[in-house]
């Protein structure tokens, strides 16, 4: 491109709007610039004395706004609501049959968890006292909570592992819980698996599209998965706070391996999904084998 003497091209684009944009920060700066057009290509020239500052000034404009990488996504899986319908069915179920004595077997006995019996041996408390309510609001409270957040957790972990993760943080809560707790007490209710839901979810790494936004969630989704923790999970002298926490912090611990290794999709889905199901009927299968009967 013929110019005039002294002038140097310090940038060329066929976009006129790129040699726009860089003459306004040139403009900005106070270094004089010319844009010339031929045959569809824009440059833009300074002085030979204001060349190096500008090529220099021009280099940290691009490098300030480079195209930031869009993130990528992370899967959600299917099959979300059919596994949160398939436990909510199985409270109703576990609540109509504990109620009925059905089988003629002390439901609530052999399976509330109890830290002496525990203590003694009875380690299937800490699986069938997830299921079991002491009333209708009770059970619906923990099959709404549940559900709702057991639906989140599947839809970032897959049904399968999502489940299967809340039901072991849970029991590990319960057991932990159990062994702590002092003669005369016992604790029942899903509100364990609830709070293991919410503490899987608080350690997901949530994708944010602006830089801003990434910086927000490093912390945001634990702080508010935290205040759902301090509002939903501590009630009356009834509430077992020690269950609810304990629940929190182990469904957080066991999900964090989980956003270096997200589960994938498909047969290790079913696996998991098989193992959540064996383990609450291993649980209840040993509850009432051992279990007193009820006349």
């Amino acid at each position: 491109m013929d110019t005039e003497p002294g002038w140097v091209e310090v940038f060329a684009s066929p976009a006129r709007r790129a040699c726009d944009e860089r003459a306004l920060v040139l403009m900005a700066l106070d270094i004089p610039a010319v844009m010339l057009a031929v045959h569809g290509r824009f440059a833009l020239l300074v002085s030979g004395a204001d060349a190096p500052r500008a090529g220099l000034e021009l280099e940290r404009y691009a490098l300030e706004n480079r195209p930031r990488p869009t993130p990528v996504r992370p899967r959600l899986h299917s099959g979300a609501l059919p596994a949160a319908a398939g436990y909510a069915l199985a409270l109703f179920l576990i609540a109509i049959a504990s109620s009925r004595s059905l089988g003629h077997k002390d439901w609530y006995g052999s399976g509330v968890l109890d830290g002496a019996r525990l203590r003694g041996g009875e380690w299937w408390r800490a699986i069938t006292a997830l299921t079991l309510h002491a009333d209708l609001a009770h059970l619906a409270a923990n099959v709404g909570f549940g559900a709702l957040f057991g639906t989140l957790a599947a839809r970032v972990y897959g049904a399968g592992a999502g489940w299967l993760l809340i039901l072991v943080a849970s029991i590990l809560a319960d057991a932990v819980d159990g062994l702590a707790m002092p003669a005369g007490q016992v604790s029942l209710g899903a509100s364990t698996a609830v709070f293991a839901a919410l503490g899987a979810l608080a350690v997901h790494r949530w994708p944010a599209s602006t830089r801003l936004a990434r910086a927000g969630l490093r912390g945001g989704s634990v702080v508010a998965a935290c205040v759902l923790l301090a509002f939903l999970g501590t009630g009356d002298q009834h509430t077992d706070v020690a269950a609810h926490a304990l629940g929190f912090l182990a469904g957080s611990l066991l999900a964090l391996p989980l956003r270096r290794w997200p589960p994938a999709a498909g047969p290790l889905q079913r696996l998991c999904a098989g193992l959540a199901v064996a383990l609450l009927a291993l649980g209840w299968a040993a509850a009432l084998a051992s279990g007193s009967a009820r006349g």
